[in-house]
């Protein structure tokens, strides 16, 4: 399918950002702190327009892991539909790692977070972020959820000491990956764009806490920069 124009909503290029960290809190009301009262981030977006989206499956064989950062795989899933019991998210983790496991020829694969979405805006007083039934809406702003500084902290998180003292030694190498996928035959609005790594310069990567009840994550979000090439499922 020929290429389309879209827009793409980056992390606007904002001089705070050079004397302020970006950050995001997720937290519950508490003594001193209202989050209706009080900012609860210091993100800016831009929308940029009139950005050029390729047809992923026109691209498939230059798309891998090892180049571009993504690569489509085709695969049946017994999981059809959101689940809706924790026997469901457990199920679904597990056809994952068996999925990564083949395709990867890994020696162990860890599923340690299950996110589904829906496009539709949430407005919620209250929710728990670590529910594993949790459906939230659309992600804001182009981004990457794992960073240099992040992705030791995830793994030292979610390995059992059994599991690191058996992999955390030379010989091995981690991956974190994530996988996504529709839960519709046909994706008419907001399908999943991914930018090929090869057009991301480092500086277009800016690093955002994300801060939560019991910890603080990192995440980058993406600067814009004309030479990104992004892909799509069109």
């Amino acid at each position: 399918m020929p290429a389309v124009q879209a827009t793409i909503e980056y992390l606007e290029d904002s001089p705070l950002y050079e004397t302020e960290k970006p950050y995001w809190c997720l937290l519950p009301p508490h003594e001193g702190f209202d989050p209706d009262k009080h900012r609860v981030d210091n993100l800016e977006f831009e929308l940029r327009p009139d950005i050029t989206i390729s047809d992923i499956r026109d691209a498939k064989e230059d798309l891998t892991l090892e180049t571009s950062g993504f690569q489509v795989l085709s695969h049946h899933s017994a999981c059809s539909a959101l689940p809706k019991t924790v026997e469901d998210v457990c199920a679904y983790k597990n056809e994952t790692e068996i999925m990564l496991q083949n395709y990867l020829n890994a020696t162990f694969v860890k599923c340690y977070e299950l996110r589904a979405r829906k496009n539709v805006s949430f407005q919620r007083e209250q929710f728990d972020i670590n529910d594993p039934l949790l459906v939230e809406g659309p992600a804001r702003g182009a981004h990457n959820d794992v960073t240099y500084d992040s992705g030791p902290v995830i793994i030292n998180r979610h390995l059992s000491d059994e599991d690191k003292s058996l992999y955390l030694k030379p010989g091995y190498r981690f991956r974190i990956v994530n996988t996504w996928r529709s839960l519709v035959p046909v994706l008419e609005d907001r399908p999943l764009a991914l930018c090929d790594s090869r057009s991301v310069k480092p500086e277009d990567l800016i690093e955002a806490d994300r801060i939560i009840p019991d910890r603080v994550g990192e995440v980058y979000y993406l600067k814009y920069n004309k030479d990104h090439h992004w892909f799509a499922e069109l």
